[in-house]
């Protein structure tokens, strides 16, 4: 687990505000290797943490409008530009979907996030596209069916806010927008890690009973009241 967390912080951000949308400022893509590195060590992590049942990367609740417009985060003329309407689209998509459908959406896509420098955001297919596609001119729609889930754009949302280099952006003059379009990111990389904490405390916390329970089964036999008092320290110790 300590490899894997390792490789998870590799590819996040150190110094800049999560989202960091400014009005009138392009949107930036995440460094892809930043993302790659985020992908893989959240899904080495969710592979140990999550069963199956737990989290679906498909899931989806909003409308299909909605999430087509949430494209405007990642937009680069002003007149594309994310306002409040945009910005209430993503915390909806987020807000609508549980941490663990974001950590699914997350460990989906393959460790190899195409950027397509003609069509931006409109081409993107997976969260790590969405985190990785450049600004481009009159590109402003989440188009591919596969990418128009809330999971997939609330991991996509996720990823862009914790990779380096990863920015958002709002329209001129709308600096309450860019306050909400980086509270929409703070909420994706929010859910997404108190997700993560909790999974990883619920395995280390079901790992130690097993043992505790094998150390109760050994002991039985054993009537040395030290042996036994190890598995009590060992369990109220954690």
């Amino acid at each position: 687990n300590c490899y894997r967390s390792k490789e998870a912080a590799k590819g996040a951000t150190t110094d800049a505000a999560i989202g960091n949308a400014k009005q009138n400022e392009d949107a930036v893509p995440g460094d892809t290797a930043s993302v790659i590195s985020l992908v893989k060590g959240i899904k080495e992590i969710v592979g140990v943490v999550l069963k199956d049942n737990e989290g679906n990367a498909g899931a989806t609740n909003t409308g299909d409008t909605e999430k087509k417009s949430i494209g405007k985060l990642f937009a680069k003329k002003d007149d594309d530009r994310a306002q409040e309407a945009e910005a209430a689209a993503a915390n909806a998509s987020i807000g609508s979907v549980s941490g663990a459908d974001i950590l699914k959406a997350i460990a989906k896509p393959k460790e190899d996030p195409k950027v397509n420098d003609a069509e931006g955001i409109v081409k993107a297919t997976d969260a790590a596209e969405i985190a990785v596609a450049p600004s481009k001119d009159d590109k402003k729609e989440i188009s591919e069916e596969s990418a128009k889930k809330d999971a997939i754009i609330a991991a996509g949302i996720a990823l862009r806010a914790m990779a380096q280099d990863g920015k958002f952006t709002a329209k001129n003059g709308e600096e309450k927008s860019a306050h909400v379009v980086n509270g929409a990111a703070a909420s994706a990389v929010g859910k997404t890690l108190s997700t993560l904490i909790i999974a990883i405390r619920n395995t280390v916390d079901s790992g130690l009973k097993k043992i505790n329970e094998v150390l109760a089964t050994v002991t039985q036999g054993d009537k040395s009241s030290g042996v036994a008092n190890t598995g009590e320290v060992t369990s109220s110790g954690q």
